[in-house]
């Protein structure tokens, strides 16, 4: 394709910084309002396809998760064109993420769930009485999110232990049992203290995740446990 001056220069830079020719998937990050609604934005989207400056084209908000009606909105009205989207999804936030499944199987947008380790409790090492590392983002969270946490994973462990998974393992199964979900992305970050797993273990227990998909009783009986409707406005 022959591409005008500086009219994909954003998207030339980082391909040059990655030493390819094209992205396997390009995905919009942290609109505001205008970035999912906005004809003229997902227009210049398509353009980067047509370049084949990227192979997929998808969205990805910031890092609250309110903004499940913006995405269902951006599925509608651009579908055909959003083929994957990342959002904020796990046993222990399905709110208000899960509103999205539908609308996304509906319009063929394959996801990819993130932060699924829930702050890290997921790779059952922050236990209450955790020190976070100074300047560590979770620090922001709510007093008593860790020991709660715990305790919600505590009623989960017979479902692990029934498929021999580990709590990373049963979180990312439990995304990719839901519909559309089709990868998982935990945060991986080496916690301070003594009895912390390595970064080289949590890598570990990620690739040895099982195909295997959990019921539909088993995912309803997670989520009843872990369940944050209305945990903010």
């Amino acid at each position: 394709a022959t591409l005008k001056a500086g009219k994909f220069e954003a998207a030339e830079k980082s391909l040059a910084r990655l030493g390819t020719d094209r992205f396997d998937t390009l995905l919009l990050h942290n609109p505001d309002s205008v970035g999912y609604s906005s004809d003229a934005v997902w227009k210049n989207m398509e353009s980067l396809k047509d370049a084949k400056l990227t192979a997929r084209l998808g969205i990805a908000p910031g890092p609250a998760n309110g903004f499940s009606l913006d995405i269902i909105q951006c599925f509608e009205r651009f579908s055909g064109l959003v083929d994957e989207a990342m959002i904020i999804l796990g046993p222990m936030e399905p709110w208000p993420g899960g509103y999205v499944l539908p609308a996304a199987q509906k319009n063929g947008v394959k996801l990819i769930a993130r932060v699924v380790d829930y702050g890290g409790l997921f790779h059952d090492d922050v236990k209450p009485g955790h020190e976070f590392g100074h300047g560590d983002h979770r620090t922001f969270r709510p007093a008593g999110w860790v020991e709660a946490g715990n305790a919600k994973m505590d009623r989960m462990r017979n479902v692990a232990e029934k498929h021999n998974l580990t709590m990373i393992q049963l979180a990312s199964i439990w995304n990719l049992s839901q519909p559309a979900v089709k990868s998982v992305i935990p945060t991986l970050i080496q916690e301070t203290g003594a009895d912390t797993k390595p970064i080289e273990t949590k890598i570990t227990e990620l690739a040895k995740l099982p195909e295997l998909k959990l019921s539909a009783d088993e995912c309803a009986h997670l989520l009843e446990i872990g369940n944050n409707k209305n945990c903010m406005p």
